[in-house]
C-alpha cells in the first residue's frame, strides 16, 4: 500500500467515527468568534502566516481590518485584480483538476473513478434526460486550497433560473479522498446554481459548490439569510430534503430576474473546497471550452475556452 492510500485509509477510519457535520459546525462557530481588536489582529496575522495568504491582493490588506477568521477567509480582492478574460472563465482561485467532455455521460473525479453529473446537479437517482433541455456534455472541476481567495463567481453570463441546496455528508475533498473515495462529490452537501446563458435559449451551465469537512459553511447573497451550518439553515433543512429557490419566481412576483455577468459573485466558502461546472451540449458548442487536467493553478477570471 502506497503512502497516499495508507493516509486515506487511516483518515477514513478516524473520520468514520467522528460526527463530521457537527465538527464542521464547530469549526464554523470558532471561525466566527470575535476577539478584542488587538487580539484579533494578532490571531489574523498568525493565520495569514500559517496559511500563506496573499494579502497584497486583498481589500482591505491590513490584518486588523477583519473582525474574525471567517471574515479573513472570505476577504474580497482589490478592484480590477482579476480581469475576466473570456466568456467562459474559472469561477474561483484554485487548481484546475479537470476540464473535459463527459465520457458516456460520466464525469471524472480521479483517474479510474467516475461519477454521474446528473446526480451531482439534481440529487440521487436523477436522470438528466428528464430535467435537462439537451444532453449534459462537459465538466470543469476547480479545487480551492485554504490559502486561496474563497469567493465563487459565475463562469458565464446569463440568468439564474434556480438555486438548489442538496443535503449530504462532509467528507474531506483533499487529494487522498478524491483519489480513493468513490462518488465523493455526490456524498457531500452541495449548493447548485442553474444558469441559462445569455445569447440564446437552451444553453445551460450548472455551477455546483461542493461542501467538505471543516468547511464551516457555504453562503450566497442570492438567497436572503442562506448559510449552511447556522440556526436558520438547520430549521429549513430539518427534514433532510433538497431545498430549491426559483429565481424566475422573483420575476413573476414583479422583481427583475437574477442576471449575472461573467465573473459576478455567486457565493463563498469557509476554508477550501470544490466547484464543479457542468455544461449542456448547446452551451459547450457556444463556449468552446478546452481540455485541461493536472491540478494546474488557476485564478478567477482566467479563460477556460478557445479564443476562436
Amino acid at each position: 500500500m502506497d503512502a497516499l492510500k495508507l493516509r486515506f485509509a487511516v483518515l477514513r477510519l478516524f473520520l468514520g467515527i467522528v460526527p463530521r457535520n457537527t465538527a464542521s459546525l464547530v469549526t464554523g462557530r470558532v471561525a466566527r468568534w470575535r476577539l478584542p481588536a488587538i487580539f484579533q489582529a494578532i490571531a489574523n496575522s498568525l493565520f495569514i502566516k500559517a496559511f500563506r495568504l496573499n494579502m497584497g491582493e486583498a481589500h482591505p490588506a491590513e490584518p486588523g481590518a477583519y473582525a474574525s477568521i471567517e471574515d479573513l477567509f472570505i476577504r474580497r480582492l482589490r478592484p480590477g485584480i482579476r480581469p475576466v478574460q473570456s466568456r467562459y472563465v474559472s469561477p474561483a482561485d484554485g487548481y484546475l483538476a479537470w476540464s473535459a467532455p463527459l465520457h458516456h455521460g460520466a464525469a471524472i473525479q480521479a483517474k479510474g473513478i467516475d461519477y454521474n453529473p446528473a446526480e451531482l446537479i439534481w440529487g440521487k437517482g436523477a436522470d438528466s434526460r428528464e430535467r435537462e433541455p439537451g444532453e449534459l456534455s462537459w465538466f470543469t472541476t476547480v479545487y480551492l486550497a485554504p490559502h486561496n481567495y474563497h469567493r465563487v463567481h459565475s463562469p458565464v453570463a446569463g440568468t439564474i433560473r434556480e438555486a438548489r441546496y442538496i443535503p449530504g455528508d462532509l467528507w474531506p475533498v483533499n487529494d487522498p479522498f478524491v483519489r480513493f473515495l468513490p462518488d465523493l462529490f455526490l456524498r457531500n452537501e452541495r449548493l447548485v446554481f442553474d444558469l441559462e446563458l445569455a445569447g440564446g435559449t437552451g444553453m445551460r451551465a450548472y455551477v455546483v459548490m461542493v461542501g467538505a469537512f471543516n468547511v464551516g459553511r457555504m453562503t450566497t447573497h442570492l438567497i436572503p439569510g442562506f448559510a449552511t451550518n447556522d440556526q436558520w439553515f438547520r430549521e429549513i433543512s430539518r427534514d433532510g430534503r433538497q431545498k430549491s429557490w426559483s429565481m424566475e419566481g422573483q420575476a413573476a412576483a414583479g422583481s427583475h430576474p437574477v442576471t449575472v455577468d461573467t465573473g459576478e459573485e455567486l457565493g463563498a466558502f469557509l476554508l477550501g473546497s470544490t466547484v464543479v461546472i457542468v455544461l449542456n451540449k448547446a452551451a459547450e458548442e457556444f463556449l468552446k471550452p478546452v481540455k485541461a487536467s493536472g491540478n494546474k493553478p488557476v485564478m478567477m477570471g482566467h479563460a477556460l475556452n478557445s479564443p476562436n
